[in-house]
């Protein structure tokens, strides 16, 4: 059995999460310990990927998870 591992992803507040395999679906700040745009993450957090969405509307460059990865 192959088990392959998700790469850990730089946030827009500027904290790391990794892949949450007990929920299959989500990532987990590994800062504060919330899932990812869940009601849980702290508003500050929510904030900033709002200002990154508003960007991105406004024709600016929005906030690309993928271009985020974690190498290591």
């Amino acid at each position: 059995m192959t088990y392959h591992t998700l790469p850990r992803i730089r946030i827009p507040c500027g904290a790391t999460a990794a892949f949450d395999y007990d929920s299959g679906i989500s990532y987990r700040c590994e800062y504060c310990m919330a899932v990812v745009g869940s009601i849980g993450q702290p508003e500050e957090c929510k904030e900033k990927a709002l200002e990154y969405e508003l960007m991105e509307k406004l024709g600016g460059k929005g906030w690309a998870y993928h271009e985020h990865v974690i190498e290591e």
